[in-house]
């Protein structure tokens, strides 16, 4: 990938709308901006121009508003250029082969944000918060990403990077002057930092299950015997007929997907075949399926009647279950209050009806464990993310054993403190390898 040439590409999806963004970044993106719009005046930096824009034959083909950033005060922290252009693909197609003839090349995806890291104008965790905003789903979704790009999870981690550097500093001074153990007053200013510093990267990574559940969705698996009304449950809770419906066992042969919202938390709802001994070859593999699904769920509802009165043991990764005594509307109030005193946390429904809906949606909430207002907190948004702050705490946990054990070796010790700190600077992209930096920037749209 040259960083030194100017790229092209549309910022908005293909297709018809009201308005398009062909956006251009590069050294030469005024020049060809000027170019396109037939003008010799220069554009004015951050002042929205209407201007035409002219094919090769010198005949316009559409007015846009073009905006100049001039660099290092743009995305990119290049010069950039966008024209808001009436949303038609041939008027689109049109003005990006026009600047590639111009000199500039096809963006590729993920160039935009990439620029933008490799000139400093964010580090890689608010360019992973961009694509994470892209696909977000949900409000809480985009508050929480928001915040992301903002930096305030960075701000957190050059905030522990700071500590960890300062206990460096400390040890790596000792290790200079002196030929003895650590000194007790260094020894203790040490173990506070490291403890602080550990403290700070647990909490962080605590706080990526709900990351990910924000980001990704959660996934939410009905599940029980045949015939217990486990379809019916699954339309109702998406209040659409997305399931066939059958008194027939075994209706259900294969997995059915779909996503709601509940207060701005997306869930993926997945209706199972039937737990059963199966009978035959289909029936076999939809129960695999649904076996296989449940290994991975966040939240699980185990669902029942009382023609199977025991609800099958079933939990998902995190613990997270409930039973859920469903056709409720057909059972008298003694034999509702007699599954209730037996089973802890259960849940009574009538799903044919809608009955008790509301409490399933409350339980799937709180058992998810996210919280109400995400405004005062800030998650790790990605797997990778979650796995260096994992690899930085063993760093920290085998300096404090050090210290724990008595005789503390100077070198030693400096290794593990060098490793928590190389860590932080991996999870911010200080010292991330071209590799990773092209799978993680490769997952984005071509326009961002």
């Amino acid at each position: 990938m040259n960083f030194d040439d100017t790229i092209v590409a549309s910022a908005t999806p293909y297709g018809y709308g009201g308005l398009a963004v062909v956006r251009l970044s590069g050294g030469n993106s005024k020049y060809i901006a000027q170019q396109i719009c037939r003008r010799n005046k220069s554009f004015i930096d951050r002042r929205a121009t209407v201007a035409s824009l002219y094919g090769s034959d010198s005949e316009p083909y559409d007015n846009a508003v073009v905006t100049y950033f001039k660099n290092p005060n743009s995305y990119t922290g290049e010069d950039v250029v966008e024209f808001s252009c009436h949303g038609s693909p041939a008027i689109v197609e049109k003005t990006i082969k026009l600047a590639i003839n111009l000199g500039a090349r096809s963006a590729e995806p993920g160039e935009y944000t990439r620029r933008a890291f490799t000139n400093g104008r964010i580090d890689l965790v608010q360019a992973e918060s961009v694509a994470a905003i892209i696909h977000g789903r949900g409000e809480k979704t985009a508050q929480l990403n928001h915040r992301v790009l903002s930096g305030e999870l960075s701000k957190k981690l050059n905030d522990i990077k700071k500590t960890i550097l300062e206990t460096l500093s400390y040890v790596e001074f000792e290790l200079d002057i002196s030929e003895d153990e650590l000194l007790p007053d260094t020894i203790q200013r040490v173990k506070h930092n490291i403890n602080s510093a550990y403290k700070g990267m647990s909490a962080l990574a605590e706080s990526f299950n709900e990351g990910r559940l924000l980001n990704s969705g959660a996934s939410v698996v009905i599940c029980g015997p045949p015939n217990a009304g486990k379809s019916t449950l699954f339309n109702a809770l998406l209040n659409e007929n997305k399931a066939i419906v059958s008194p027939t066992p075994g209706t259900t042969r294969d997995l059915l997907e779909a996503e709601v919202l509940y207060d701005g938390i997306s869930v993926v709802l997945s209706d199972t075949a039937g737990m059963r001994k199966p009978k035959e070859t289909i029936e076999s593999e939809g129960v695999r399926r649904a076996e296989e699904k449940l290994k991975h769920a966040d939240f699980i509802l185990n669902v029942f009647d009382l023609e199977q009165p025991v609800p099958i043991s079933t939990f998902s990764q995190n613990g997270n279950s409930i039973p859920v005594l469903n056709k409720c509307d057909l059972y008298d109030i003694n034999q509702i209050k007699k599954v209730k005193s037996e089973m802890s946390g259960c849940i009574c429904i009538s799903a044919k009806e809608g009955n008790g809906l509301n409490d399933i949606k409350d339980s799937i909430k709180k058992g998810l464990h996210i919280s109400g207002n995400i405004s005062d907190n800030v998650f790790l948004i990605t797997q990778r993310q979650y796995d260096i702050v994992n690899s930085c705490l063993r760093f920290l946990k085998s300096a404090l054993q050090l210290i724990v054990a008595g005789s503390v070796s100077f070198e030693l010790l400096s290794v593990e403190i060098r490793g928590a700190l190389d860590a932080v600077d991996r999870i911010l992209g200080k010292t991330t390898s071209e590799e990773i930096l092209n799978n993680i920037f490769s997952n984005f749209c071509v326009g961002k």
